[in-house]
C-alpha cells in the first residue's frame, strides 16, 4: 500500500512493511552492535552469525507485536540472554544491544515517514521503548540464571577436579591428567600438601592465595570439614620456606607434608599434612612439619597406644584435682621446651627456681620416674605429648 503523498503513512503500516524487510534491519543492527561494543566478537565466543540470528529473532518478534499482529513474545528475548551468558558477552553489552534494536526501529520509523512526527508516530515512540524495557529486562533475567547455573556447574566441575587432584592419581588417571592441565600444574616442581584447621577465618585463607603467588609460591585449595587442604608449588625450596612463613600468620594450626618432586605424590602428601596438623600447637609450633615431630606422629599414628601410655606413665598426675594436675603438667613442658633448664623454665613460667624444682620433684613422687634420668626424663617427654595429643 502506497500513502497519498498528502496523508502520512500510519506507524502500523510502515511497522509492516519494516517486518518484510526485517532480514535487511537485522544485518543493519548486527553491524551497529559490532561498531559500537568494539572488541564484541573477539572477547567472547560469540560468531556473527549467532548475533545475527538473535537480532533477527529478536526484531521480528517485536514488530510483530509493535505492528498489532502478533503478541509479546519473550522466547527470542530469553534465547538471546542465555546466549550470550553462555558465550560470554558482559550483561551490559546484551542491554546495550536492545536500545540499539529500540533506536533502529526508531530511526527507521522516521525515515519511512519522511521525518515527520505525527502525533500517532510520537505514540509510537513510546511504544518502542516500552517494549524494549519489556525485551530486555526478559533477556536479563534469562541471562542472570543462565550465569548463575554455569557459576555452579563450573564450582562443581572445579570442585570434582581439585578432589581428583588431593586423591590417589592412579585410580583415574585421566582425571588427574585433567586437573594438573586444568590447574597448570607442572610435572616436575618442588611441591608440599599443607593443611590448615578450621580456626583460621576463611577470608584469610581466602587471601592467602594472591599471598603465596607474591612469593612465587602457586597454589590449589579445596575445603575440607574441619579445615583447608591445600598443594603449593616453587621452583625453590627456598620460596616453600617463605610460603610457610605466611601460613605462620593464620593463627591457626598448620600441618606440612614432606616436600616432593612430581604431583602424583600429593594423595600420601595429605595423609601426611593431615597427621602433621593434629601435632601443631604443642611444643610453640603453630605451623608444624611432617618430618620434625617423630614422636608426636608416632603417638597420633596410633592413637590408642598413645592413650595407653599416657595413662601408664602419667596416670596418678592425671588423676590430681584439675588444678593441681595443671600446674604440674604446665612446669613439665615448659622444662621441656626449656631443654631440660629449670633456671630458664622458672624466667619462661615467672616462679621461683625452687617452685619448679618442686614441682618436678613431685612428678618424680607420683609417677616413679626421675626427670634428671635420660630414660625416665624420655617417657615423661613421651606421656606428656600423648596427653596434650590425645587427652586421656
Amino acid at each position: 500500500m502506497v500513502a497519498s503523498p498528502d496523508i502520512a503513512p500510519s506507524p502500523t503500516d510502515l511497522l509492516g512493511e519494516m517486518l518484510e524487510s526485517v532480514n535487511g534491519l537485522s544485518q543493519a543492527l548486527t553491524e551497529r552492535i559490532l561498531s559500537a561494543e568494539h572488541g564484541y566478537i573477539e572477547a567472547t565466543l560469540l560468531t556473527p552469525e549467532q548475533l545475527y540470528g538473535a537480532c533477527l529473532d529478536n526484531l521480528t518478534a517485536m514488530l510483530g507485536n509493535l505492528a498489532g499482529i502478533a503478541p509479546i513474545r519473550l522466547e527470542a528475548a530469553r534465547a538471546a540472554g542465555r546466549l550470550k551468558a553462555e558465550q560470554g558477552v558482559p550483561l551490559a553489552a546484551l542491554l546495550h544491544a536492545f536500545r540499539l534494536g529500540g533506536r533502529l526501529i526508531w530511526d527507521e520509523l522516521m525515515d519511512r515517514s519522511d521525518g515527520r512526527a505525527t502525533n500517532a508516530l510520537l505514540d509510537m515512540a513510546a511504544q518502542v521503548w516500552a517494549l524494549v524495557d519489556v525485551y530486555s529486562d526478559s533477556a536479563a533475567e534469562a541471562y542472570r540464571e543462565t550465569a548463575d547455573m554455569r557459576a555452579r556447574e563450573d564450582a562443581e566441575s572445579r570442585g570434582r577436579l581439585v578432589r581428583t587432584l588431593f586423591g590417589e592419581h592412579s585410580v583415574n588417571p585421566a582425571g588427574a591428567a585433567d586437573a594438573l592441565r586444568t590447574f597448570r600444574i607442572p610435572e616436575l616442581s618442588t611441591f608440599v600438601v599443607v593443611s590448615i584447621d578450621s580456626a583460621a577465618s576463611p577470608s584469610s585463607v581466602d587471601r592467602m592465595e594472591t599471598e603465596l603467588r607474591a612469593v612465587g609460591v602457586e597454589s590449589v585449595w579445596d575445603t575440607e570439614v574441619d579445615g583447608r587442604i591445600g598443594l603449593l608449588w616453587a621452583s625453590a625450596t627456598g620460596f616453600v620456606e617463605a610460603a610457610l612463613a605466611l601460613l605462620g600468620r593464620t593463627d591457626a594450626r598448620v600441618g606440612v607434608s614432606s616436600t616432593f618432586s612430581r604431583p602424583g605424590g600429593t594423595s600420601s602428601a595429605v595423609e601426611q599434612a593431615r597427621i602433621a596438623r593434629r601435632c601443631a600447637g604443642h611444643g610453640g609450633r603453630t605451623v608444624t612439619r611432617y618430618e620434625s615431630v617423630p614422636v608426636s606422629l608416632l603417638l597420633v599414628s596410633v592413637p590408642e597406644a598413645g592413650k595407653l601410655v599416657a595413662g601408664q606413665i602419667l596416670g596418678p598426675v592425671l588423676a590430681l584435682p584439675p588444678e593441681e594436675k595443671q600446674s604440674l603438667l604446665t612446669t613439665l613442658d615448659a622444662w621441656f621446651a626449656c631443654h631440660g633448664s629449670t633456671t630458664s623454665a622458672a624466667e619462661q613460667l615467672h616462679y621461683h627456681r625452687n617452685t619448679v624444682l618442686y614441682r618436678l620433684r613431685r612428678i618424680h613422687t607420683l609417677t616413679g620416674r626421675d626427670f634428671t634420668d635420660p630414660i625416665d626424663a624420655a617417657e615423661l617427654y613421651v606421656g606428656l605429648r600423648a596427653h596434650q595429643l590425645l587427652g586421656s
